[in-house]
C-alpha cells in the first residue's frame, strides 16, 4: 500500500509526468501501489493509460489531472510521447533536433574518380 503522494510520484518517475489524483474519500490515507516495471508506450493516449494503468484505482479516485510540462492541466486526450516531450520543453525548449553547425563539421572525403575501363 501506498500514500497519494507516493503514487503521484511513482507515477512520475516511471511515466515521465505528473497526475495529482483526488480520492472520494479524502481522509483515505493508502491506495494500491503503482507496480509496473516499464513506462506505457509513446503511442498510447492518455485516455488508454487510464484504462489500463488506473484500473486499480476507479473505485478509490473520483478524479486524475495530468499536467503537461509547463504545469498546465491537460485538457483534450493526446499521445504520451507529446506529453512526455512537453516536459523537455519546459526545461531545454524545442524537441526539434539541433540545425546548427554540429551538422556542418563533419569531415568530408574528396570523391572517388572512376576509372574507366
Amino acid at each position: 500500500m501506498a500514500t497519494k503522494a507516493q503514487v503521484e510520484k511513482a507515477i512520475f518517475d516511471l511515466e515521465g509526468f505528473r497526475v495529482e489524483m483526488e480520492p472520494f474519500d479524502g481522509k483515505r490515507t493508502t491506495l494500491a501501489s503503482y507496480d509496473f516495471a516499464v513506462m506505457a508506450p509513446q503511442r498510447w493516449k492518455v485516455s488508454d493509460w487510464k484504462n489500463a494503468r488506473l484500473a486499480d484505482y476507479r473505485l478509490l479516485v473520483k478524479g486524475l489531472k495530468v499536467f503537461r510540462g509547463d504545469g498546465t492541466v491537460v485538457e483534450r486526450d493526446l499521445q504520451l510521447g507529446k506529453l512526455r516531450d512537453s516536459y523537455y520543453e519546459a526545461e531545454y525548449g524545442s524537441v526539434d533536433a539541433p540545425t546548427d553547425e554540429v551538422s556542418n563539421t563533419k569531415t568530408k572525403r574528396p570523391k572517388r574518380s572512376v576509372r574507366g575501363g
